[in-house]
């Protein structure tokens, strides 16, 4: 995208890029010296940029139609999308961009779609397509307000794998006040799926799942196990959450899991907590709750 390109470099202010509608069949880099960079778009439903890039073809982040480096990054009102169908990794969005932030997006994939890579990410009212860890990555990020949907054709969907590593990293995928639920290619046929809200790519796995709506989809078990991967150290929970599939009574019982009830639990877990939100969300115009709602 040669807008990206003549951008200035190390930007302290916002660099506004307005997309037009319109379908954009390439590979986009924003590089780490194309700081504050906005890409706006008219609508998800009607500006897409899109490619099919997969594995064994490209490494895993070599499929991303959209590569983030730049800090500060801003994105609203677009489809980001890796068509090359399903049956291996194919990533539609990676971001490794520390502040970055996304509204009214929409991520089109299968396996692989969104990488949040590393660094602090916020996620309002996007929607999210997958089937296998189709939320993956090493960021602290928040999904707040999110619909994340379930595609055929696979049987067993797994909607996150969080990287993280070390107990001394500050990472994790908070999901708060959003829908798990099927695509609606899917709907007919929900009887059919387990979907699980994540399993552990790392030891140090961190996901907290909260005041958000659980369809019928999610298995009983809650969170599928990674043959070889521990689960003693990793942090996977649950807090106020409803809908079909919400009932902790039957989940896995691993030392990294619990179900929480106490709101004083998953305070360190907000926005203005987990990613210091307060400090740099104001300034992308996107609307957040900072704490519990």
């Amino acid at each position: 995208m040669d807008a990206i390109a003549s951008a200035p470099i190390q930007s302290q202010s916002r660099y506004f890029i307005h997309v037009k509608a319109g379908i954009y069949v390439e590979i986009v880099e924003v590089w780490a010296n194309k700081t504050n960079i906005a890409l706006i778009g008219d609508g998800a439903n009607v500006t897409k940029i899109t490619m099919n890039r997969r594995v064994p073809e490209f490494q895993t982040n070599e499929t991303a139609t959209v590569s983030v480096k730049g800090n500060g990054f801003m994105a609203k009102y677009i489809t980001f999308e890796n068509s090359a169908g399903e049956g291996t990794q194919a990533v539609a969005l990676m971001s490794q961009s520390d502040r970055s932030s996304f509204y009214r997006c929409t991520f089109l994939g299968f396996q692989d779609t969104l990488c949040a890579h590393f660094g602090r990410q916020f996620y309002k009212e996007c929607d999210i397509y997958g089937t296998v860890d189709f939320m993956f990555g090493n960021a602290a990020a928040v999904f707040q307000t999110c619909n994340l949907y379930a595609r055929l054709p696979n049987r067993v969907i797994t909607f996150t794998a969080q990287g993280k590593k070390s107990r001394y990293e500050n990472s994790g995928f908070v999901i708060q006040n959003s829908t798990l639920t099927a695509a609606p290619d899917l709907q007919s046929n929900k009887s059919q799926v387990h979907a699980f809200l994540g399993r552990p790519w790392f030891e140090w796995s961190t996901v907290i799942v909260m005041q958000s709506f659980l369809d019928s989809i999610i298995d009983p078990a809650g969170w599928y196990e990674w043959p070889g991967h521990r689960t003693d150290e990793l942090t996977y929970r649950e807090f106020g959450n409803w809908g079909p599939g919400a009932g902790t009574g039957r989940r896995i019982s691993w030392v990294g899991y619990k179900a929480l009830n106490q709101s004083k639990e998953v305070i360190p877990f907000t926005v203005s907590k987990f990613i210091q939100g307060n400090s740099w969300i104001p300034e992308s115009g996107i609307p957040y709750t900072s704490g519990l709602y």
